[in-house]
């Protein structure tokens, strides 16, 4: 204003420069000693800051900076986390950490063939993207074991979703069967209700349509996707990058989609990656690119059957949930990294 710019364009300068800093795009965590080597916590502010963006996704509340002032924060760890999980800006903490861990984010811009699958539409997207958010949720606030997420005999549904899995009501009667469970609720058009799944082709997360259409291809299944994000996602095994699928990705195959798979194991380039990821990605194959149940695949009669290299053979989810089981260890420190990523933003090395 000094040089002759009236008040508006000298203000625009000042918010060029605010939209511009680091100190504002960025959470930055001054280091009051930056020369010194040792490692030592944060200190309260940046912990408040820490831990609010983790579980919020926002900035602190007046609670949590009061805490921090008078260092009691550490203190008050576990009631301040039990207190903003039940807080509903938790919400974004569910959706955004189980969209980046299960890469059901990814959802929102697939397009699966609409010939192929008229059935597939927005607002089935949409349910299909609630339904694993529901229950990441009731786990975490239930305080349930994280196992829970692979073996669970409940889901939660609306009318759409229902429908596409052939569920009558909340007992978990099918579609044009006689009912098994007469105590069974209508299911809504639109709100979410907690459903019994009894067969155990419903529940638990191998079996969401969510996480079964993003491990596909927009005309066909893909073992190898499915396989490769059970490695991925479940056991934090990833396989070597840049690993091929099949040459016609989206293409029509001649014969079953096994025995294409089965040729393409031939090639010893592909073959010991191909061995693991295929056998597990073979079990979801009653499950269609938008994850409703089958039990042909076009003419041909589903095989979710596999073997591992180690020769350990199994068939469907079934068999593939008891496999996981037996590395539940290994699950439980894949998502403690996937937990942790999350957290602090950056990835994790020692």
């Amino acid at each position: 204003m000094a040089d002759g710019d009236n008040w508006e364009t000298a203000m625009q300068k000042v918010v060029q420069i605010i939209l511009c800093s680091p100190k504002f795009l960025f959470r930055v965590e001054l280091d009051d000693r930056p020369a010194d080597p040792n490692p030592r916590p944060v200190n309260s502010f940046h912990l408040a800051s820490r831990l609010s963006y983790f579980l919020w996704s926002s900035m602190p509340d007046d609670e949590l900076m009061s805490l921090a002032e008078a260092r009691q924060l550490r203190a008050n760890l576990e009631d301040q986390i039990t207190r903003m999980l039940a807080d509903g800006r938790s919400s974004e903490f569910v959706r955004s950490f189980s969209r980046q861990w299960l890469q059901t984010g990814r959802l929102e811009r697939l397009n699966p063939d609409a010939k192929l699958f008229p059935a597939f539409s927005e607002r089935l997207r949409a349910a299909m993207l609630t339904e694993t958010e529901l229950l990441f949720r009731t786990v975490m606030q239930e305080g349930r074991s994280i196992l829970d997420l692979l073996d669970t005999d409940f889901t939660f549904l609306n009318a759409l979703l229902a429908e596409h899995y052939g569920i009558a009501d909340t007992a978990g009667n099918v579609v044009g069967g006689e009912p098994e469970h007469p105590q069974g609720e209508p299911i809504p058009a639109e709100a979410f209700v907690r459903v019994v799944v009894r067969n155990g082709q419903r529940g638990r997360l191998l079996t969401q349509p969510s996480i079964l259409t993003v491990t596909s291809n927009p005309t066909r299944t893909s073992p190898v996707k499915r396989g490769k994000w059970v490695l991925e996602q479940i056991l934090g095994t990833p396989p070597p990058p840049n690993v091929p699928e099949l040459a016609d990705e989206n293409g029509p195959l001649t014969g079953t989609l096994r025995e294409q798979m089965e040729k393409h194991q031939a090639n010893p380039n592909c073959a010991s990656c191909h061995a693991t990821m295929d056998a597990l990605g073979f079990a979801f194959e009653n499950y269609n690119a938008v994850g409703a149940w089958r039990k042909k695949d076009g003419n041909h009669p589903v095989n979710a059957s596999g073997e591992l290299p180690d020769g350990r053979r199994f068939s469907g989810l079934s068999g593939l949930r008891q496999i996981l089981r037996e590395r539940k260890d290994d699950f439980a420190k894949c998502l403690t990294e996937k937990m942790f990523i999350y957290a602090l933003g950056r990835g994790i090395e020692y």
